[in-house]
């Protein structure tokens, strides 16, 4: 699988949002999206999940490429357990896959529990764990650790690597958080203010799981990063 984003420009209501923007992503890899508050992050995740259409540019995505979506809200449904919510997203049912989600993301023992006795945090893994049993090609996720306090931030990101590092699959990921991108993404993409551009594309080799945030590669990283932001 391979998506090749050429050129894109959005606009509403005539004011340009998104402007030639460039992207190439991959099975397997983890593209990670930062910018200013308002600069179109979201727009973009839009566009490629086919919510939106560009209006200048070109999405080369096979057709058939299954898409999932992980919200900043766990958009789980109310009446429904874990289990449930989790197994709703295909017709045919793997109890077996689902209980092992479950397990991954630190659900165990909660199966039968509705959102409303779950906390915030343990509500959004479950909505992880819906989405990789859904079985997508590409993951978009649109600052889905943005509610959750900072130790619990980063036990998501240990979640979210050991799902990814089962599938495969590719997850562009939104964040306002520098921490986050460092930590997740193969790539950085640093977005400008309104009309948002790629001020800079920032490639880290080292594998997620050696990395550290006070190693100099990654706080010379953080320093690029946030001096392209105040820009």
């Amino acid at each position: 699988m391979q998506i090749r984003l050429e050129n894109i420009c959005k606009c509403f209501d005539g004011v340009p949002v998104l402007e030639n923007i460039n992207m190439h992503l991959h099975k397997g890899k983890i593209i990670c999206i930062v910018g200013p508050s308002g600069c179109g992050k979201s727009t973009f995740l839009n566009l490629l999940s086919r919510l939106d259409l560009p209006d200048n540019g070109t999405i080369q995505m096979d057709a058939s490429t299954k898409t999932a979506y992980v919200f900043q809200e766990d958009r789980l449904l109310p009446w429904e357990s874990v289990y449930d919510n989790i197994r709703f997203v295909k017709n045919a049912e793997d109890s077996r896959q689902i209980l092992s989600l479950i397990e991954d993301v630190g659900l165990k023992g909660y199966e039968k529990h509705l959102p409303d006795q779950l906390s915030g945090g343990m509500r959004q893994r479950c909505s992880i764990a819906r989405a990789f049993y859904y079985g997508s090609d590409l993951l978009l996720m649109d600052e889905p650790f943005k509610s959750l306090d900072f130790n619990l931030r980063f036990e998501m990101i240990e979640k979210l690597l050991l799902l990814w590092e089962k599938s495969q699959c590719a997850i562009v990921f939104v964040t306002h958080e520098i921490d986050e991108a460092l930590l997740l993404g193969d790539e950085i993409l640093v977005f400008s203010k309104r009309p948002a551009h790629v001020l800079e594309s920032l490639e880290i080799k080292t594998p997620q799981r050696e990395r550290k945030l006070g190693d100099p590669h990654l706080l010379s990283l953080r320093a690029k990063i946030v001096e392209n932001i105040l820009r």
